[in-house]
This record gives structure tokens, sequence and C-alpha cells, in this order.
């Protein structure tokens, strides 16, 4: 049961990255895009398809946020992803702001992979 969810939870977690990115890319060049309903609830199902699956692998392996500092972090950084995400996809945002926003959501989700793979807390640690 652990392979097939850590790898349903990775493959979630790229293609909700890959679905903000083509939001956030909307948001520069096809404003109106944004406001497609169907878009929108499939990036928000694939996010929370992705949060239930790290819950899932949490519970399966008994490891909680508070009692690993890696997994502190990492929900964290998924809460400033997620942040980030919304203000940089919000209607009316300045260019230049979608972009570092968008930018800052990257660094985010980087830093949240580079703690998944090593299991060590980059802060916290």
């Amino acid at each position: 049961m652990y392979p097939i969810l850590l790898k349903a939870h990775v493959i979630l977690a790229f293609v909700a990255f890959a679905s903000l990115l083509l939001r956030c890319y909307w948001g520069l060049k096809k404003p109106a895009m944004l406001q497609q309903a169907l878009a929108l609830k499939a990036h928000k199902l694939i996010t929370l398809l992705m949060l239930l699956s790290a819950i899932a692998l949490c519970l399966l392996l008994g490891m909680y946020p508070v009692a690993q500092a890696w997994l502190t972090e990492k929900l964290v950084l998924f809460v400033l992803y997620v942040g980030l995400g919304i203000a940089a996809i919000r209607p009316g945002a300045p260019d230049n702001q979608r972009l570092v926003l968008t930018g800052a959501a990257a660094v985010s989700f980087v830093l949240m992979m580079i703690i998944a793979k090593s299991h060590s807390a980059l802060l916290l640690g």
C-alpha cells in the first residue's frame, strides 16, 4: 500500500504544481481562462487529493508534523505555497506581482521536494 500511495502523492504534487503554473500563465497571458469553472475545480481537486494522500501517508507511517521537524517544515511550506498560489492567480493582480508570487510559490515547492526527498528539516533540524 505504501509504495502506491507514495507514488500517487508524488504524481499529484507535480500535477498540482503544473496546474498552478498553468493558471499563473493564464493570469499573465489569458486572464479570461482563470474564470473557467472546470479548470478551477480540477486544480482544487488535484490539490485536495495531494493533501489527502499526504495525510494518509502520515497516518500509515505513524509520522506527524508536530513530532517530525521535516514534516512540520513541509506543512508550513505547503500552507505558504497555497497562499502564494492563491495570491498569484487572483483576478486583477499586476503582472509583476503575479510573477514574484509565482516565483515564490515555485521556490516553496522546490523546498518541499528537497525536504521530502531528504526527510531532513532545513530550518528546524
